[in-house]
């Protein structure tokens, strides 16, 4: 997205494409005209990512007025409108003119997904986009959302530490350990046959108390500390399955036959 100041961003290897153009290095000018309108981000915490001096409203319209300067402001009042009414607002009108802070958590979620989606973008960042709230609301917008995405045909980057959320809202899946992916997959198989011995232990690590009547399990040990992580893999510490192999040197990330990818010398299956 470029939100990260520059000097930050150049020193991070390898290269982030989108629609085959590395945009790591893109001028300012450039990116402006992806972030927002070609890729947007739903931030975890609404009510500290959107300006509390400005209405709904506006929140949604500086989004349109900054990629879209030609439309009249009539044009722009219908993208609002329509756009939050596709964002579960059953009556806009109520609520354009509110600040954040009237609305509710679940208004200024959707509001958040409104801004995002206004433009209709090819990439959607949802960044743990309904941690903050209840779970009755959380099932509710995730619902929402995908149905969102898929009626779009919008791609989307789910990122959360809730793999019941994942589960229920991708189509493949990244485990990531330490900065590190370790490995990826279809999510319904990966979570169901987990390759990694890391992707285990979160599996096992879920409270499944309803259907199987199951504790959870908690991984042992601690996340290393990102200046000192092991000279090998990096779960190698926690891990029951580690060898010498395995502290020895980095281990790639390697494609399987089946199309899975793990980042292990002793894989689960």
């Amino acid at each position: 997205m470029g939100l990260v100041p520059r000097d930050i961003v150049s020193k991070v290897s390898g290269s982030i494409e989108f629609d085959n153009t590395s945009i790591i290095d893109l001028p300012e000018h450039e990116m402006r005209k992806i972030r927002g309108k070609r890729v947007s981000i739903v931030f975890q915490e609404p009510m500290t990512a959107m300006n509390p001096l400005m209405t709904l409203y506006e929140q949604i319209a500086e989004v349109i007025r900054a990629h879209e300067p030609n439309l009249t402001e009539k044009d722009v009042a219908c993208k609002v409108n329509g756009t939050l009414i596709n964002c579960g607002f059953a009556e806009p009108g109520k609520f354009v003119d509110s600040f954040p802070h009237q609305l509710s958590g679940g208004m200024r979620q959707r509001a958040m997904l409104a801004m995002a989606l206004v433009l209709e973008p090819d990439l959607i960042i949802a960044d743990e986009p309904t941690t903050a709230l209840d779970a009755g609301l959380q099932v509710q917008l995730l619902a929402e959302l995908r149905d969102l995405v898929k009626k779009k045909n919008h791609g989307m980057i789910f990122i959360s530490h809730d793999l019941g959320v994942i589960q229920s809202i991708a189509d493949s899946i990244a485990i990531l350990y330490a900065g590190q992916v370790m490995e990826i997959g279809n999510s319904e198989t990966t979570l169901k046959r987990p390759l990694h011995p890391y992707t285990h232990a979160l599996v096992e690590s879920m409270p499944r108390l309803i259907r199987e009547k199951k504790l959870p399990h908690p991984i042992p040990g601690h996340l290393p500390s990102p200046d000192r992580k092991p000279a090998g893999c990096v779960f190698s510490d926690r891990c029951p399955r580690a060898k010498a192999e395995c502290r020895a040197s980095r281990i790639p990330l390697t494609k399987r036959e089946d199309g899975r990818s793990v980042r292990c010398l002793f894989p689960m299956n």
